[in-house]
């Protein structure tokens, strides 16, 4: 694999079911800076790529990928259930194993930290940070995804199926938001009412419908922090809170959706449905013409949320 390499290291923690569960529940094609395209790489295909490799497995974090551009969002974990972490990944995608790929596009590492800022009750997912790329899958169907790290001689490879869909996707980067209106309140009694997250975050202050007609960007986080089955929209609400506190309530609106306010399993909240959704955390960043500009689903972190909000400030 071409490029350095920044140290990989790995935790021992159990970390499959929570990828799991939130699977269940800028590459281009392939030619541009991340690396030779499928005819550049020649005959290279997957099964080449493991050949001599330590298995491990590739756990995606997203239920599906869209075609086209888009990130993709993965974790690597050994036999033994460690998680890898650091270093930087090549990800190769192909119909099969033995068909030419596409990539390699390089995956970076994202850390969970803000929880520590934010102290919380809310239930943490043991995962301690993920992998995230760019890909651009040219066609849906079932594509084979391979994740190849590198440390010293140890050559680490894991691959799993991910379904690609032609079809919208519930809140797709490129279309309009829906006006839909949320849960306001502006007190702590009130928070309480509407949000599980215990202390109750304070981003519950505007209604997503009159966000979008304000003419700033906004960032919409969908979880539930108390029933959420992978434990990770804690962490993200805590990661939205942090660029929250960064970018303030003048330059953006910022507003977590609770999944399950009455704390009920079997009783989403309408919007939660009326959007389509039917996984947590969804996160979105939305200019102040109300398009849809980032979509993260499972995991993210503050870095990655500002990165997408900067543009549009």
């Amino acid at each position: 694999m071409p490029g350095p390499r920044l140290p990989l290291r790995s935790s021992s923690i159990a970390i499959c079911l929570t990828f799991t569960l939130a699977a269940c529940g800028n590459g281009g094609d392939g030619s541009g800076q991340n690396g030779p395209s499928a005819n550049g790489g020649g005959e290279l295909s997957i099964a080449q790529l493991k050949e001599g490799a330590t298995l491990v497995s590739l756990i995606p974090a997203q239920s599906q990928l869209p075609v086209g551009p888009g990130p993709f969002t993965f974790g690597l974990v050994t036999s033994g259930g460690d998680l890898l972490t650091g270093g930087a990944p090549q990800v190769f995608l192909a119909t099969d194993e033995t068909s030419r790929v596409i990539g390699p596009f390089t995956a970076s590492f994202h850390r969970f930290t803000a929880f520590e800022r934010f102290p919380n009750s809310a239930p943490r997912t043991p995962l301690t940070g993920f992998y995230s790329v760019d890909v651009d899958v040219p066609r849906p169907g079932n594509w084979l995804f391979a994740g190849v790290a590198e440390e010293g001689a140890t050559h680490s490879v894991g691959t799993a199926l991910v379904t690609v869909t032609e079809g919208p996707q519930a809140g797709q980067v490129g279309t309009e938001a829906l006006t839909t209106a949320t849960p306001v309140a502006t007190t702590d009694e009130g928070r309480r009412k509407i949000c599980t997250r215990e202390p109750p975050d304070a981003m519950h202050y505007i209604s997503l419908d009159d966000a979008l007609q304000n003419g700033k960007p906004t960032v919409v986080n969908f979880g539930t922090p108390l029933l959420c089955t992978s434990r990770m929209c804690g962490p993200v609400v805590d990661e939205q809170l942090a660029v929250f506190e960064a970018v303030g309530p003048d330059r953006a609106n910022f507003i977590h959706v609770e999944v399950y306010p009455e704390r009920d399993q079997e009783r989403p909240a309408p919007v939660f449905l009326e959007w389509g959704f039917d996984t947590e955390p969804i996160t979105l960043v939305i200019d102040g013409e109300g398009m849809i500009r980032s979509r993260f689903e499972g995991p993210v972190t503050a870095d990655q949320i500002q990165a997408a909000l900067d543009p549009l400030l």
